[in-house]
């Protein structure tokens, strides 16, 4: 770019740090530039800050003007001015013959701001990419600030050249530069209030404070963030909660302003004026403190990203046998507990569901409001959450039917297990899930803990195999059991579990002896099989216990 510069004025954008920048920093890169914003600081600064993410070269940099971008600074090169024009504001890679060249762009309010050209020997890594993105949010919405800054300043101005001509504009001038010191003290405010540790919180306090109002903050999806009732004045009947203001449906008591951020809406910042008489002041502090909040949020939600990927990562190489000791630190990263028992829980639902919800946002949510920590990860065949053993996970399975609007889909989940464990609870979970998918009733969660003998037992085909080998042992018991009412099945049950022993089987069936040797003798003649032969008590030992489990199991 152009020109030798003071290094005094040059000051680093993160000082004191250690280490490469992260999202923290550039939070408090985005912080600095809205300090005093103006154009050539926002820009000094995110110029530093690539350099301190990427080791990139600004090659040009662009200022919105009159609706288009136009070079602010760098060695004049028309070529590359028409290849940052050809991007229509979206962010991308330009095309080279040697090196690596980028177009990053700013918006602000909703608007195209500005923008640098990157140039690089060599293509940044992802998360080096993530980071410019990340900066580029701040930016555009400094960017904003300045300008409306400027304009007012200019309009400020105006009205002092209008003055000296005219007695009567004095008054205006005046009234004029009062509402700019008014103002000025607002953004100070403000300011100080995104700096604080609850930034998003403070700010609401600090507007309600300055407009002597009602304010409340929400997000896009409308759940409440942050409400402060202002003392003596009027506000939202006792604790019933503010209406979606996202929704459209507008209250005539809630006057809104959307938060947005690169084009996406963020928020809504509401403040309560059932008889529409703010102030202009009272209008300039929502203005100004919801683009300080687009930040906070833009922050946050990047945060949220980066731990959901993260998540979804560990996830995945828990299941496949990854290695502990490095998972326990990426767990605990994440505030997750990798330290005490664990389940892996499959989720396999009907996809697309009706009403369009991700089935792995809704099986997240749901562990999130049944208070159980999970890492989640959406696999092609299911969705895999690791889960801390304890937990009642009942309801999962309801829970998730509402959410999706749909009762299509079934749970498996798997035993269980240290962290070294998870590959067999995982491999346990999707027995699970198998197991109930081709049964009888195939909606609905199955533990394998709660499967009994049909841990070990093939239920493919829907179990036709299974159910072949029950009636090749005791198809003629159960028939004569199911024509003649009697109970061979479950006498000889009885006394299988008994190790034969004649005194136990008839006090746990509450018969006599004889009658206990008769039903014996039946048996034999029914079945065919030989009670003394070790092969055949066996396989029909397996058989009753298998019948069982399938009756008890899946009714």
């Amino acid at each position: 770019m152009s020109a030798s510069r003071d290094p005094e004025s040059e000051a680093q954008p993160y000082p004191g740090a250690d280490g490469p920048p992260g999202l923290y920093d550039i939070f408090r890169v985005g912080s600095r530039m809205f300090e005093h914003p103006s154009t050539r600081e926002t820009l000094r600064l995110a110029e530093a800050s690539v350099m301190e993410i990427a080791a990139c070269a600004v090659a040009a940099v662009y200022v919105a003007s009159r609706g288009r971008l136009v070079r602010r600074s760098g060695k004049p090169d028309r070529p590359l001015d028409l290849l940052v024009e050809a991007r229509a504001g979206a962010s991308g890679v330009l095309s080279s013959e040697e090196g690596w060249r980028y177009a990053l762009f700013f918006r602000g309010g909703g608007k195209l701001k500005g923008a640098f050209a990157l140039q690089a020997a060599a293509e940044p890594s992802s998360a080096q990419l993530f980071l410019l993105h990340a900066l580029a949010e701040p930016t555009g919405a400094a960017l904003a600030a300045a300008e409306l800054i400027h304009r007012e300043r200019h309009q400020a101005r105006e009205l002092r050249r209008l003055g000296e001509a005219q007695v009567a504009s004095n008054r205006t001038m005046a009234a004029t530069i009062v509402k700019l010191n008014a103002q000025q003290r607002i953004r100070d405010s403000i300011v100080a209030a995104a700096g604080s540790r609850n930034g998003e919180a403070q700010i609401v306090e600090t507007v309600s404070i300055l407009t002597g109002r009602s304010v409340v903050l929400q997000d896009s999806f409308g759940n409440e963030l942050a409400l402060v009732t202002a003392a003596g004045a009027a506000g939202p009947p006792g604790s019933m909660p503010v209406e979606n203001l996202s929704a459209g449906g507008r209250s005539s008591a809630w006057r809104s302003v959307a938060i947005r951020s690169g084009g996406e809406t963020l928020g809504v910042f509401g403040i309560y004026d059932p008889d529409d008489n703010r102030s202009d002041d009272d209008r300039f502090a929502v203005e100004y403190a919801s683009a300080a909040i687009a930040v906070e949020l833009a922050h946050r939600r990047s945060l949220a990203e980066v731990e959901l990927r993260l998540g979804r990562e560990l996830a995945d190489d828990l299941v496949a046998g990854g290695e502990v000791v490095d998972a326990l630190a990426r767990a605990e990263a994440l505030h997750f507990d990798l330290g005490s028992l664990q389940r892996a829980v499959l989720v396999a639902w009907e996809s697309p569901a009706p009403n369009g919800v991700d089935v792995s946002a809704a099986v997240r949510h749901q562990l999130a409001a049944m208070h159980v920590p999970a890492l989640v990860s959406r696999r092609p065949e299911a969705t895999l959450a690791v889960v801390p053993d304890g937990p009642d996970l009942s309801r999962l399975y309801d829970r998730v039917s509402a959410a999706l609007t749909s009762v299509r889909g079934t749970i498996g989940v798997g035993g269980r297990g240290t962290a070294e464990d998870l590959p067999r609870s995982f491999a346990e979970a999707g027995r699970a899930l198998r197991i109930r998918a081709e049964s009888r009733q195939p909606l609905g969660l199955s533990n394998h803990d709660d499967l009994g003998l049909l841990r070990i037992l093939d239920t493919s085909d829907s179990g036709a195999a299974l159910e072949r080998y029950i009636a090749e042992w005791l198809g003629e018991l159960v028939e004569h059991d199911r024509k003649h009412r009697t109970e061979l099945v479950r006498t000889l049950g009885a006394y299988l579990e008994a190790g034969g022993n004649y005194d136990r089987t008839s006090a746990a069936l509450v018969i006599h002896r004889s009658t206990l040797r008769y039903r014996l003798s039946r048996i034999r003649d029914v079945s065919g099989r030989d009670l003394n032969d070790p092969e055949s008590r066996l396989n029909l030992h397996i058989a009753i216990r298998a019948r069982a489990s399938l009756t008890d199991y899946f009714g």
